[in-house]
C-alpha cells in the first residue's frame, strides 16, 4: 500500500495505542494478494478510460449539461429566521476561531507527545482531510468561517483598517503565494518531526504572515489569492453541488444547487499560477505515496552505491554517511520539482492539442480552460490515500477531546473503550481505491470533453483535442494505481 507521512502514521499509531492491543489490525502495510495479476488492473482501468472517451465523443453532438439552477434564500423572511441565520453563522465563526486557538494553545502548553495532543489530529485530520471532503459535498463553507478572515473582520470592527490596500496586489503575483504556502505545508507534513509545538509555531507564523498580507494588500486581495486554505477550498468547492452567492440586497445569501462537478465547467483559473496549484494538489499526493517506497528509495541508493562503490569499497557505514545528505536533498527535491514535472507534461499535452486542432487559441489560454478538469483526479487521489486514516482516527477523537492537552483529564466523562477494533479488509480497501481512481478519471474526461465543446468551434476539433488529454488521463490512472501497489521501504 502507499506511503503515509510520518505525521499521519503516528496519529494512526495513537488510535492503535488508545483503542486496541492488536496493532496489526490497523496497519496499512498488511500484505494483500491481488485476486488477479496487477497488470490486468492497469489494462482494465486504462481500457475503461478509453471506452469512456469513445462514448463521450460519440455523443459529442448532444447539448452539454449546463442546467438552470434553482435558487433559494438562506435568510428567509421573518425576524426569527433572520436572527437564527445570523447567530448560527456567528456560532460557526466563533467555533472556527476556537478550533484554531485550541490547536495553537494545545501545542504550546500541552503534552509534547503527538499521540496524546489534540492539535495534531485537529489540524491534520479533522481540518486538512475532513474539511476538504466536506467542502466537495457542501460547497465553500470555509469562505464564511475562515478563522483568519474572521479575526481580520473583528480587527476591522475594532477600528483597524485592513480592507484598504497600502500597496496594489501585483497581477503577475497571481496565486504564487498560496502555491508556495502549499509546498511548505506538504514539506512540513513529510519531512519535519511531528511535534505539537512545531505545528503551533508554524500556525502562529502563518497567522502573522496572513494578517501582514491583509494589511499590506487589503483583505480581499490577500484572502482571494494568497491565503492557502481559501484557495485550496475554493478549488475543491468547484466539484460541489452547492454554491453560495450574495443576494441582490448585499445582506442575504443565496444557495445555488447545481449538478455535481458543474463548477469545474462554470469557472476557470485566470492566472497560470492557479494551474500550477491544481497540479500540485495532484503531484503532492502522488509523491507522498511514492517517496518512501522500495522503488523511490532504491532509485537513489542502488544506483549511487553501485556508481560510487570505488570510493568506499566494503565500508557501508562510510557510504551511508557520505550519501545521507544527498539523500535528504533527493527526497526534498522530489517534492519541490513534482508540480513542475506535472506542469511540463500537462503543457506538452495542451500544445499537442493545439497543434492537432490548428486552433488560434494560445497554449496558455487552453491550459487555463482545461485546468479544472483535473480537480476530480486530485481529489480522488487524496481520498484513496487517506480515507481509511480519517475513519480510523475519527474513532479516537472523543478521547482526545476529553483530554485535549494530554494532561490526563476527562472533561467529557468518557469511558475509554479498549475493545479491539475490527481488522481492515484489505481487499475492500484496494478495490475501493481502484474504483475511486477510475471514477475520478472518468469524471475528468467528461469535464475535459464538455470544456472542449465549449472552447472549439467544431465537433471534429473538440474530439481531436481530447486525444492528448486521453493519453494524459490514462497515464495518470496507471501511475496512481502503480503507486498504490508499491511496497514501503524498511527504515
Amino acid at each position: 500500500m502507499s506511503r503515509r507521512s510520518i505525521i499521519l502514521r503516528l496519529l494512526l499509531s495513537a488510535s492503535i495505542f488508545l483503542l486496541s492491543t492488536a496493532a496489526k489490525a490497523h496497519t496499512f502495510m498488511v500484505p494483500y494478494t491481488l485476486p488477479v495479476p496487477f497488470w490486468l488492473y492497469l489494462y482494465g482501468c486504462a481500457a475503461t478510460v478509453a471506452v469512456t472517451f469513445s462514448a463521450v465523443t460519440y455523443f459529442a453532438g448532444a447539448p452539454t449539461l449546463r442546467p438552470t439552477h434553482r435558487r433559494i434564500d438562506l435568510c428567509v423572511s421573518g425576524r426569527l429566521a433572520a436572527i437564527t441565520a445570523r447567530y448560527g453563522l456567528r456560532i460557526l465563526r466563533a467555533g472556527a476561531v476556537g478550533c484554531l486557538a485550541l490547536t495553537v494553545l494545545a501545542g504550546l502548553i500541552g503534552t509534547a507527545s503527538p499521540l496524546a495532543n489534540i492539535n495534531m489530529t485537529l489540524f491534520w485530520i479533522v481540518f486538512l482531510l475532513g474539511f476538504t471532503y466536506l467542502t466537495a459535498l457542501i460547497g465553500n463553507l470555509y469562505d464564511f468561517i475562515n478563522p483568519w478572515k474572521v479575526i481580520t473582520g473583528w480587527a476591522e470592527a475594532g477600528g483597524l483598517n485592513l480592507s484598504t490596500a497600502r500597496f496594489t496586489y501585483p497581477e503577475w503575483l497571481g496565486y504564487y503565494p498560496a502555491f508556495l504556502f502549499y509546498i511548505a505545508l506538504i514539506w512540513i507534513e513529510l519531512f519535519l518531526l511531528p511535534k505539537p509545538l512545531t505545528l503551533s509555531l508554524v500556525l502562529l507564523s502563518y497567522s502573522l504572515l496572513t494578517f501582514s498580507g491583509a494589511w499590506l494588500f487589503g483583505s480581499k486581495a490577500w484572502f482571494g489569492r494568497a491565503e492557502l486554505f481559501s484557495v485550496l477550498f475554493g478549488v475543491i468547492s468547484t466539484l460541489a453541488p452547492v454554491k453560495y452567492a450574495p443576494g441582490s440586497d448585499g445582506r442575504t445569501w443565496r444557495v445555488r444547487f447545481r449538478w455535481p462537478f458543474a463548477g469545474a465547467l462554470e469557472e476557470k483559473p485566470e492566472h497560470i499560477s492557479l494551474v500550477l496549484f491544481v497540479l500540485f494538489m495532484l503531484s503532492s499526493t502522488t509523491y507522498d505515496g511514492l517517496h518512501d517506497t522500495v522503488f523511490w528509495v532504491g532509485l537513489f541508493w542502488k544506483n549511487l552505491m553501485a556508481l560510487l562503490h570505488p570510493l568506499w569499497g566494503s565500508d557501508m557505514a562510510k557510504a551511508q554517511t557520505m550519501l545521507m545528505t544527498w539523500y535528504l536533498v533527493y527526497q526534498r527535491a522530489g517534492l519541490v520539482l513534482s508540480p513542475f514535472l506535472y506542469f511540463s507534461v500537462y503543457i506538452i499535452m495542451i500544445a499537442a492539442a493545439k497543434f492537432m486542432t490548428k486552433t488560434t487559441a494560445s497554449v496558455r489560454e487552453l491550459a487555463l480552460q482545461f485546468a479544472f478538469s483535473i480537480i476530480p483526479i486530485a481529489l480522488v487521489y487524496n481520498v484513496t490515500h487517506y480515507y481509511t486514516l480519517l475513519l480510523a482516527q475519527g474513532r479516537i477523537l472523543p478521547y482526545l477531546a476529553t483530554d485535549p492537552l494530554g494532561f490526563g483529564w476527562n472533561l467529557l466523562g468518557i469511558k475509554p473503550d479498549f475493545t479491539e477494533a475490527p481488522p481492515l479488509d484489505m481487499g475492500m480497501i484496494w478495490h475501493t481505491e481502484v474504483a475511486l481512481i477510475l471514477l475520478g478519471h472518468i469524471v475528468s474526461i467528461c469535464l475535459a470533453h464538455a470544456t472542449a465543446l465549449h472552447v472549439f468551434s467544431s465537433r471534429r476539433q473538440s474530439v481531436i483535442s481530447q486525444v492528448p488529454m486521453l493519453c494524459l488521463m490514462i497515464g495518470y490512472t496507471m501511475i496512481g494505481l502503480w503507486v498504490l501497489s508499491l511496497p514501503l521501504a524498511l527504515h
